[in-house]
């Protein structure tokens, strides 16, 4: 059983997907050539189509473009120089 604080991104999308391809593979006639798949395994299936489609809107020139942008907004703490601050004081 998961933890309800770790929620998978890829939920909604993978069980939107799997509900889909379960609708058309487990209602269409079989044959004795061609057995229908494990629900465990087109559920796996599904999990991987998720993240796959994920990792491909990364990929699209608008995401790229946010992310670039994010990144040069980005303030880097390593490259602030905070030396007068904590530089060494003259109490004389």
């Amino acid at each position: 059983m998961s933890s309800p604080d770790l929620k998978d991104p890829n939920l909604e999308l993978a069980r939107a997907i799997f509900i889909g391809m379960a609708q058309r593979i487990y209602s269409a006639p079989s044959s004795q050539e061609q057995k229908k798949p494990d629900p465990k395994a087109l559920a796996t299936l599904c999990f991987r189509l998720a993240e796959a489609f994920e990792a491909a809107s990364h990929e699209t020139p608008k995401v790229k473009a946010a992310l670039e942008a994010a990144t040069k907004a980005a303030v880097k703490i390593d490259d602030v120089d905070l030396s007068h601050v904590f530089g060494p004081s003259d109490k004389t």
